[in-house]
């Protein structure tokens, strides 16, 4: 999430998260950075519900160069399915995704600021139910405008593979936000998906983000669906912490 907030003399921090668009900055020369956060999704489909609980998120990010940091995200989920009155739950680690992002052109008038995500999901590190059959990969193409001081708009474009199948997913992230008041910024969002055999589906999200420290910040989000075939809504809730220098 881009956050804007001019009067602070010291960098602040500027999490990934709550939005789906990546930002195209990097953290720090030698920062750490932690993000973690707890996710509910929730999907009603010709007489079947599925629950969807994510406990936590992580995503570890360090500031190798001034313009590259490197990427870890661990995830544990659970997923139970409810039908005809009987449940089915399974419980474990996503694959360990690990990955860089470059800062490859700063914003200059209407150019927009430039990075590129990429992640490799590893299929020996993750729980029996959840393993890939081959590494997986994300490629993201991370853009950011700053419309005005307090107003912003990041947008994202790119395709992965899930290490189970050939066939490519496209993906795309338009993200609005505004600097609210002092040390509060919200967002709006549209975002979606769109595999090569099946059809596409698209959401909206819409959250908060407060600076309570310069190198923490808290957050809130909340989506709903667009097409039918995406979950029907999710809340998620969570925050990020850089180290100082």
């Amino acid at each position: 999430m881009l956050m804007n907030y001019a009067f602070s003399q010291v960098e602040p921090i500027s999490p990934d998260r709550p939005d789906q668009t990546e930002s195209p900055y990097v953290v720090p020369l030698n920062s750490f950075q932690f993000e973690a956060g707890v996710v509910y999704e929730k999907t009603v489909r010709d007489g079947s519900t599925t629950n969807n609980f994510s406990y936590p998120s992580v995503l570890f990010r360090y500031g190798l160069f001034n313009n590259l940091e490197l990427r870890m995200e661990i995830e544990n989920v659970k997923e139970t399915t409810e039908e005809n009155g009987q449940s089915l739950s399974k419980t474990g680690f996503n694959p360990v995704s690990l990955g860089f992002k470059i800062n490859a052109a700063e914003e200059k008038g209407l150019r927009p600021a430039i990075g590129f995500v990429v992640n490799f999901s590893l299929p020996n590190f993750a729980s029996k139910d959840f393993k890939n059959d081959f590494v997986g990969t994300s490629i993201n193409l991370a853009l950011a405008n700053s419309i005005t001081d307090k107003f912003s708009a990041g947008y994202n474009l790119g395709a992965s593979w899930d290490g189970n199948t050939p066939e490519p997913t496209f993906f795309y992230s338009l993200s609005l936000s505004h600097e609210l008041l002092e040390r509060v910024s919200g967002f709006v969002e549209v975002y979606g998906f769109m595999p090569e055999k099946t059809r596409a589906d698209h959401r909206f999200d819409f959250g908060l983000s407060v600076l309570a420290l310069n190198n923490l910040a808290l957050d809130a989000s909340a989506g709903l669906r667009l097409t039918d075939n995406a979950p029907d809504f999710f809340i998620n809730g969570g925050f990020s912490f850089r180290l100082p220098k």
